[in-house]
């Protein structure tokens, strides 16, 4: 017998109504019974056809890919899973075209501490508890090491993507920065003349920049401590001349965004011997999309910037904060900028359009840093609220 994927099956719904199939009436089943299903009023037939259609082959993947354009969230929802858990191509592509974040939910909820850090990746955390540093694994609550905390000092965490080694900031009578591997200490950094506030690792783990109420910014190889660059006004020409309040890789590695109380932003060009790229704007965080033209940064007024770094002009506001914004990120492929705020809210934001796409809530003070993962399913958040949220379809 010819197996034909588009005869009807045991499983196939009948369509009917109240009135009696007319004689010789045809029964509507197979892929065309799931069309006839899709065009219904109900989102909720239309959701169960898209299900059905996961069982028509290539015909039936074409319908479950439509489905993401459906006006029902709901439907949207069952076609982005049943998406994810296909291996064609064109089931790969469609889904790096949407955008899921509108689906976005808490999904699981962790009790961490303070000063909490996240892994690149987001599976992994560090947070300050007790008289310990923890690191472990956020998904099955492996620890993986322990650092103790150095007594009155303020701290500041960061963790590389090799989540072996831990950067550790002390602000006390010597401002120091710490290098430990699976919790053994393998180099002490001094250089900075005042409290270190900003700290970023480069994307590929190989060198850190830190920031300091010194004015300067400095760079530093990770594997040897050794100083690589020092961005002091004193020195080079156009450096900051007030503390620096935020540092922040490109995704590639090459550039360097900086802001201090200066009222200045400047872009570091660190395989080259050009001065930095200064803009006039006053901001605490910056963030870099992965495509290099676009630059995020946020100030004291709440608003969210999106300057265009071939105008050097800022092409859009975002405003939906009523007080600060503490993190930014962007999207994998840089069509999506995250915010968290001290309202505790996260934000999605169409760096295309501006549009608010998708408000967070459940933390319950404010959101202190986020990472989403690179295929973009999960969001990781950590508030001073001492927890660590999940965020993603359910």
């Amino acid at each position: 017998m010819v197996n034909n994927s588009h005869q009807p099956r045991d499983y196939d719904a009948v369509l009917s109504t109240q009135n009696l199939a007319p004689t010789n009436a045809a029964i509507l089943g197979g892929i065309d019974g799931v069309r006839q299903r899709l065009a219904s009023q109900d989102a909720t037939i239309r959701s169960a056809a898209l299900k059905d259609a996961q069982k028509y082959g290539e015909s039936g993947l074409d319908l479950i890919i439509r489905g993401l354009q459906d006006e029902s969230l709901a439907v949207q929802q069952v076609a982005y899973l049943l998406l994810r858990e296909r291996k064609e191509l064109s089931a790969s592509r469609a889904l790096r075209g949407y955008i899921p974040y509108r689906l976005f939910e808490c999904l699981d909820t962790f009790k961490a501490g303070q000063e909490i850090a996240l892994s690149p990746d987001g599976n992994w955390i560090a947070y300050l508890r007790g008289k310990n540093i923890r690191i472990s694994n956020l998904h099955t609550n492996e620890l993986l090491y322990t650092i103790p905390k150095y007594p009155k000092a303020q701290e500041i965490l960061a963790l590389s993507n090799d989540i072996k080694t831990l950067i550790r900031v002390r602000n006390s009578s010597s401002n120091v920065i710490e290098i430990w591997y699976q919790g053994e200490l393998r180099h002490s950094l001094y250089g900075h003349e005042g409290e270190i506030g900003a700290i970023a690792i480069s994307p590929d783990g190989q060198t850190i920049a830190t920031g300091s109420k010194d004015k300067t910014i400095k760079i530093w190889n990770l594997k040897t401590g050794k100083l690589l660059h020092n961005f002091d006004n004193r020195l080079i020409w156009g450096a900051h001349t007030d503390e620096i309040l935020c540092v922040t890789f490109s995704p590639d590695g090459k550039t360097l965004a900086s802001s201090s109380r200066d009222g200045k932003i400047k872009l570091w060009y660190l395989y080259s011997s050009d001065r930095p790229l200064t803009l006039k704007g006053y901001a605490t965080v910056v963030a870099i999309n992965p495509d290099g033209l676009t630059l995020a940064t946020t100030n004291w007024s709440s608003h969210i910037q999106l300057w265009n770094l071939s105008t050097h002009k800022v092409e859009r506001t975002l405003a939906g904060y009523a007080v600060g914004v503490r993190v930014l990120t962007f999207g994998a492929y840089g069509r999506i900028v995250v915010s968290g705020g001290i309202d505790k809210s996260i934000k999605f934001w169409d760096v295309a359009t501006g549009e608010e796409i998708q408000t967070l809530t459940g933390h319950q003070d404010a959101v202190t840093c986020l990472t989403l993962t690179p295929d973009g399913q999960r969001l990781v958040s950590g508030s001073l609220d001492r927890t660590v949220k999940v965020w993603g379809v359910s």
